[in-house]
């Protein structure tokens, strides 16, 4: 990927600290750390981010914000009642900020065969921070009566994911062209 190809319509330094330049492998154990407890501090400034806000009343919007070597930066807006399928980050490692409303993220474990199993099912409030791992598979959902805002942050960006089938276990490779992920 080159620079000239390189999406921008956000400076990260917005977020009032530095990105890490870790490159396509993504960011180390340490890197990771500094980038959830920067994540965590981080206070946005809606003057900034307010023109990026946009919604869909047939599904959640992701809107990228920065791409480059090593970062993409994505803004998702939900509605209530909008999902994601399930899903994972392919080879990424990511990192959520819930910046307005409060989503419901629930995670799976994928067995060798069958049916996905639920582990979790978590309320994530503004200003709660998650992590997506290589390992992470999960759907996330506005199930609130208002609006939600979610600041995601992937590192190496996100080049391939996966969708699964909750009764069959069954994955299906995504590009991110394609990257909608809503159910209807």
């Amino acid at each position: 990927m080159s620079d000239a190809t390189l999406a921008s319509i956000f400076c990260p330094a917005t977020l009032g600290w530095p990105l890490p330049d870790c490159g396509p492998e993504g960011p180390s154990a340490e890197e990771q750390r500094a980038v959830l407890a920067a994540l965590k501090k981080t206070r946005i400034d809606w003057t900034v981010m307010g023109r990026h806000l946009a919604f869909d009343s047939e599904c959640y919007l992701r809107r990228r914000l920065f791409l480059n070597r090593s970062w993409e930066i994505l803004m998702l807006c939900w509605l209530p009642g909008q999902e994601t399928a399930i899903h994972d980050h392919g080879a990424s490692w990511g990192s959520t900020l819930v910046l307005m409303g409060e989503l419901t993220e629930r995670a799976y474990r994928v067995p060798a065969s069958g049916p996905l199993e639920l582990k979790t099912e978590a309320a994530l409030a503004t200003g709660q921070v998650t992590v997506e791992s290589q390992q992470t598979v999960h759907e996330v959902s506005n199930q609130a009566a208002v609006p939600a805002v979610s600041l995601h942050l992937y590192s190496p960006p996100l080049r391939f994911l996966h969708s699964y089938d909750e009764a069959t276990g069954a994955k299906r490779y995504i590009e991110p062209a394609e990257s909608r992920f809503c159910t209807r």
